[in-house]
């Protein structure tokens, strides 16, 4: 089995007790510090584009399952186990968010403490759940030091061979996605690999955002889940070149966030991932994400935020707005999206914008500067 397996996590998104979807991602180490990376949309439970609940149920996660990986190293033991993380508190979601969040980057990590004691529901021979304590770093038998294994545990360790891989890999070009598509999984929660091939520039980005295409026959439960070059042998072709490793050489390309375009028969098996940089940028940030009810502007809160925008136009630039015929409100609809984060969709968004034109009173700045 491949080693990287054992940094995936089986996610299962709930409110409550109530199981609402079912997502992948990857435990990763920033310094001292480990987070569960995964995407932005399995924990807040929305639409990463329209923002709209994701469940049939139209409930947002306030705590997600985690199935990890726990290991002995002296004996080579890997073990699974589920604890349960809480995704919200009373000020805010308990997730970081990419700090310039518009366009959204649909990608979030959970900070956490592995040597903490979590939650873990222990289903018995008669079907009994019982709730225990759990911490996936302790002292075991013989006086050894359970571990999680971080993805970083199995990367290349050559930095300038990552950054000459990533600055030379092209389309056409293989990669891996370890997850759980459709749930499938087995008695040991082993994730399961899907091959991709590279479908868009990675160095120039997919709409210059630091992201990248993928052709991949993914499916729902992917979600989240890390992007991988993986060669057993431990080589790692770059150009002409190969470097050869005493280790099977993985490669962290990204996080899987889901396909694009039409669904169903038409469905053209493109799938979007985001750069493994961003992970860093949102960890280094430290933004937390807001309470579900907080995330989508009302429309006078949008109308609200329009003001400032509308106080740098001129006359003729607001009749512009006004204007079907004319490209300006959707200018202005992107300049509101920047200044509210992304917080509402771009159907509402517009929605304000004409509102606030047609409503405006205040300032205008002269024609002749506009």
């Amino acid at each position: 089995m491949a080693a990287a397996s054992n940094s995936v996590v089986h996610l299962t998104m709930r409110y409550q007790k109530t199981e609402l979807s079912i997502g992948s991602g990857v435990i990763y180490k920033h310094g001292s510090d480990y987070f569960i990376v995964t995407a932005w949309h399995n924990l807040a439970g929305r639409h990463s584009e329209t923002l709209k609940p994701l469940s049939k149920k139209l409930a947002i996660p306030d705590n997600v399952v985690v199935n990890l990986a726990v290991s002995v190293a002296t004996f080579g033991v890997v073990t699974r186990h589920s604890i349960t993380i809480p995704l919200v508190d009373e000020d805010k979601s308990l997730f970081y968010i990419h700090p310039e969040n518009y366009p959204r980057v649909d990608v979030a990590a959970i900070p956490f403490d592995p040597g903490a004691t979590f939650l873990s529901e222990v289903y018995l021979s008669t079907g009994e759940c019982r709730d225990m304590n759990f911490s996936p770093v302790m002292k075991v038998h013989g006086g050894e030091t359970t571990e999680i294994c971080p993805i970083q545990s199995y990367l290349v360790p050559n930095s300038e061979v990552i950054e000459k891989w990533f600055n030379s890999v092209d389309v056409t070009e293989e990669l891996f996605i370890p997850g759980y598509p459709h749930n499938v999984q087995d008695f040991y929660s082993q994730p399961v690999w899907k091959r991709a091939t590279i479908a868009s520039s990675v160095q120039q980005g997919w709409n210059r955002e630091p992201k990248f295409l993928i052709d991949s026959a993914s499916k729902s439960g992917m979600s989240g889940s890390p992007v991988l070059y993986y060669n057993p042998n431990g080589r790692v072709q770059i150009r002409g070149s190969t470097y050869q490793l005493n280790q099977e050489a993985v490669i962290l390309a990204g996080i899987y966030v889901g396909r694009i375009g039409v669904q169903g028969e038409m469905d053209p098996q493109i799938g979007t991932v985001w750069k493994k940089s961003v992970i860093d940028e949102i960890i280094e940030a430290e933004h937390f994400e807001k309470l579900p009810y907080e995330i989508e502007l009302s429309h006078d809160e949008m109308v609200d935020n329009m003001q400032g925008i509308l106080a740098t136009c001129s006359f003729q630039g607001l009749q512009n707005i006004k204007n079907p015929e004319l490209p300006s409100r959707y200018y202005v609809r992107r300049s509101l999206m920047e200044k509210i984060c992304g917080r509402a969709s771009s159907e509402n968004a517009l929605a304000a914008v004409l509102d606030a034109a047609e409503k405006y009173d205040g300032e205008l700045i002269p024609d002749e500067n506009a």
